[in-house]
């Protein structure tokens, strides 16, 4: 991929052929030859000021990045197991809670809510 213009302006260099037929100092961004240039053949050339811009995409990469960094860093600070909800699910075992058709509603409900969504992943 060549490059041929950058903050808008041509980028020109001349080459034997334009020193020859006089065009490279009628293009943009050359100066015309003075007497003490034209003795080395030397053009003078106004260079554009190198720039850069970040896409908006690219921004927003940044702090997706910085947001899967941040959930990682909470995930590995959490213990691995968590007593309190082991102790909760063997409590609700033994009362029979999981059994329930309410809790067979809600779970079906939520499994049903995740697979329609399947399409927008």
């Amino acid at each position: 991929m060549a490059m041929d213009r950058i903050n808008g302006s041509p980028m020109h260099r001349p080459t034997g052929v334009d020193k020859f037929l006089g065009t490279a100092q009628n293009k943009p961004g050359n100066k015309a030859e003075s007497g003490s240039e034209a003795k080395g053949n030397n053009i003078a050339q106004a260079k554009p000021a190198d720039t850069m811009e970040i896409s908006d995409a690219a921004h927003r990469l940044v702090d997706l990045r910085k947001a899967v960094d941040t959930g990682r860093e909470a995930i590995n600070a959490m213990p691995e197991t968590r007593e309190d909800k082991i102790a909760l699910a063997k409590k609700r075992l033994e009362q029979g809670y999981y059994n329930s058709s309410q809790v067979r509603d809600d779970i079906a409900a939520k499994l049903g809510s995740v697979f329609s969504h399947m399409d927008e992943l």
